[in-house]
């Protein structure tokens, strides 16, 4: 016969709390390098998520239209919050000239126009993180500002790749063109 009484008076029918894990003591700083990891409060969080009204683990059910309505907007709001847009802008239309006058080839549109969509897609993630490290709170606080050094390292990184892409398929076509070995 089942044992028909609650595990835990506060929730029927749930397992007990997990023990408690070990913490450092309060005056030990932690290695140099690493940030303290604030200690997770499990039934805490319960208590969170249970008074948090809609929050549901469901995909948004926009449909096509709304997804991108809501895609513009937040590329005009992106735009119109950071003028790096503009000097990558200035210089994807600058190349597209250049590569039009060389008359690249169709793969290497292929590559210019990805390398410029990646850096795109970089700026608007950077952005991203800058925006909500604004609304969380102080963008200077040193974790705050590590994530959006770490952005800024993901643009760095992807523009200066696709400067060697573009670099390579012009310097290539250049090449070509004036028949140098």
């Amino acid at each position: 016969m089942p044992d028909s009484k609650p595990r835990n008076p506060g929730r029927p029918n749930s397992p007990p709390p997990p023990p408690p894990l070990p913490t450092a003591p309060a005056d030990e700083e932690p290695p140099r390098g690493r940030l303290p990891v604030p200690e997770f409060d499990e039934q805490r969080f319960q208590l969170q998520m249970d008074d948090a009204p809609g929050v549901a683990s469901q995909a948004d059910r926009r449909g096509t239209r709304g997804k991108l309505t809501a895609g513009f907007r937040g590329l005009k709001q992106a735009v119109r919050g950071d003028s790096s847009f503009y000097a990558h802008v200035y210089r994807g239309v600058l190349i597209a000239i250049i590569a039009g006058l060389l008359r690249v080839d169709l793969w290497g549109w292929c590559l210019l126009i990805l390398g410029g969509s990646l850096v795109l897609l970089a700026e608007l993630c950077h952005s991203a993180v800058d925006t909500l490290a604004r609304a969380i709170g102080d963008p200077d606080e040193p974790r705050l500002t590590i994530a959006r050094e770490i952005a800024a390292a993901g643009v760095l990184v992807v523009a200066f790749t696709s400067g060697a892409v573009t670099t390579v398929v012009l310097s290539t076509k250049l090449v070509e063109l004036f028949g140098w070995p």
